[in-house]
């Protein structure tokens, strides 16, 4: 098992995660984030789906929000 920090939209938390790292795809729809809303960095790395996210780190989730 393992833990991550997550920002998201400027609060930070922590996630436990199962294993030692999570796809990012997994990790959204965990928080119940629609990957088509959101940008994922980490490091001021872009990140795509299927990139991992590993116990320790420090990630940063922003989600869009359209006022239309």
């Amino acid at each position: 098992m393992g833990e991550i920090t997550v920002e998201i939209n400027g609060k930070e938390r922590s996630i436990e995660i199962k294993k030692n790292s999570i796809r990012v795809d997994s990790l959204l729809k965990s928080l119940e984030i629609y990957p088509e809303t959101a940008v994922v960095v980490k490091d001021k790395t872009l990140l795509c789906d299927d990139d991992r996210v590993h116990s320790g780190e420090k990630i940063k989730i922003v989600i869009a929000t359209s006022k239309g």
